[in-house]
């Protein structure tokens, strides 16, 4: 018995040496194992860009995006890789997908992972121009980022749009793994939208065709303390999740990015809307709180005939009483008519969530006989 007993061991032993594999590596054939591709796609964001209704939306072209990807592993303590991406949008509008970008020296790769499970942590400023903070990657408890260490400066002025897929497995003999990354908003947005009327506006048709684009700054949020946290992306002041309002001196202000909303009617001295966005910080709600808004406009008639095109300056309050919380869009309007100058109660448009207030006290501050253009 012994004798057949080592027999059979033998042939055991042959048949595994003429596999040359195990009985796990025979279910992962024909592809063998080995390092494994990653690829990463885009799903839509809560968005609220002008001309795009509430609702969903695309990144930015050729924004610029960093992953992290964190091996979830007893004694990991640190990040496995990190890579950084540019957006690309299909041909048909479709699917945006993520391309890396190559390094200052060297070309584009992919992101190539071990197997295992993964956490994988994405950070974007939703522009092709700023640049992705960076992120330590040397604190981690078991293949997790530490909440603590694991932050950056954040700033006002951008986009920061975050996205995490949690306990995704990458596992032995897959050739590619696709990844879908759905980002959100980790600050907040106010949007101003300026409207012309019969008693404000510009010297001409031709004029109004042509209209300068206004100069928008607004209050901040303090920049105090404000960490991005990469473990959930949350934006925080000390433990708290917004912060308070920034200096209220003017040239302190952050500018916001404005663009035409709209069209010129034929014959019409009536300028197009324009509409002036920024980007800031998570501000907290508090009683009364108000900040700060500035508007020069270039050329604009006010008052009746003989009157001259001049560049006016307007300040005011934002009613912020029920603060700009993470992921809202906070909107504002403007109307100019002649000696009427009036903003509207806010329209708050989630990305996620939020509420919003009421603007007033608007005052003329332009000099007189101030005829420039800003």
């Amino acid at each position: 018995m012994k004798h057949q007993t080592g027999i059979i061991q033998i042939l055991i032993a042959v048949i595994g040496l003429s596999c040359g594999c195990t009985g796990e590596k025979l279910l992962d054939e024909p592809v063998p194992e080995g390092p494994v591709e990653v690829h990463f796609f885009s799903s839509a964001i809560p968005t609220r860009a002008e001309g795009v209704a509430a609702g969903t939306d695309k990144l930015t072209a050729d924004a610029k995006v960093r992953i992290y990807a964190y091996r979830k592993k007893a004694g990991e303590t640190k990040a496995t890789a990190t890579n950084n991406y540019t957006v690309t949008t299909a041909a048909d509008g479709g699917t945006q997908s993520l391309s890396p970008a190559a390094p200052a020296s060297g070309t584009a790769s992919e992101m190539i992972l071990p197997s295992g499970t993964f956490n994988f942590y994405a950070v974007s400023t939703n522009s092709a121009e700023t640049a992705v903070p960076d992120f330590p990657t040397d604190k981690a408890s078991d293949g997790v980022p530490t909440d603590e260490y694991t932050t950056i400066d954040a700033k006002n002025g951008i986009d920061y749009l975050y996205a995490a897929v949690p306990e995704q497995k990458i596992a032995f003999g897959t050739k590619k793994a696709e990844i879908p990354l759905t980002f959100r908003h980790a600050g907040t947005q106010v949007q101003l939208t300026i409207i012309f009327g019969d008693g404000a506006h510009a010297g001409s048709n031709d004029a109004a065709q042509n209209f300068n684009l206004a100069r928008v700054t607004i209050q901040p949020t303090t920049e105090l303390n404000a960490k991005m946290h990469l473990y959930n992306g949350e934006i925080r002041f000390g433990n708290l999740l917004s912060g308070s309002p920034g200096s209220a001196d003017t040239a302190d202000f952050k500018q916001m990015s404005v663009v035409t909303s709209g069209t010129v009617a034929n014959g019409s001295t009536t300028p197009a809307n324009q509409v002036a966005t920024c980007h800031l910080l998570p501000l907290a709600k508090a009683t009364s709180q108000k900040m700060g808004i500035k508007i020069e406009i270039g050329n604009l008639v006010v008052g009746g005939s003989g009157a001259q095109p001049l560049t006016r300056t307007y300040t005011g309050e934002l009613d912020a009483s029920a603060g700009w919380l993470a992921g809202t869009s906070n909107q504002y309007t403007l109307t100019l008519s002649g000696t009427e100058i009036k903003f509207s109660t806010v329209t708050v448009v989630p990305w996620t969530s939020g509420t919003g207030g009421e603007v007033g006290n608007i005052t003329d501050t332009t000099p007189t006989g101030d005829s420039t253009t800003p």
